[in-house]
């Protein structure tokens, strides 16, 4: 392979990685909270509903705000009615951080010991 043709498989694949972008918001945000995403997207999280309002924009398409619930990863629009995510948006799915369960395990007994 030459540097031609190394340099124009990079390019290809640079560009392929710009177009499959996900959109990683941060994990811990404060209330009022803004962000601007790598696809130039406008975020600002709401901590009472604990949701992020994605704010509308030429880039991504929208006429109305929407919003990301990122604890179910489900978005609404302003009406409050289940929407799919927007195609020009992506974001990935949120992680469980925990690597067992969060208050120990229990064990329950039923029925009558003797």
């Amino acid at each position: 392979m030459n540097k031609r043709q190394f340099l124009a498989a990079a390019i290809c694949l640079m560009s392929l990685a710009g177009c499959t972008q996900k959109t990683e918001l941060p994990d811990n945000p404060k209330d009022k909270e803004e962000y601007r995403d790598n696809q130039g997207n406008s975020w600002i999280y709401n901590a009472m509903l604990m949701r992020w309002a994605l704010m509308p924009s030429i880039s991504n398409g929208l006429a109305t705000t929407h919003y990301y619930y990122p604890q179910s990863g489900t978005w609404t629009d302003v009406n409050g009615a289940r929407v799919k995510s927007p195609s020009k948006v992506s974001v990935k799915s949120p992680k469980s951080k925990s690597s067992g369960s969060v208050f120990g395990k229990t064990r329950r007994s039923s029925g009558v010991h003797s």
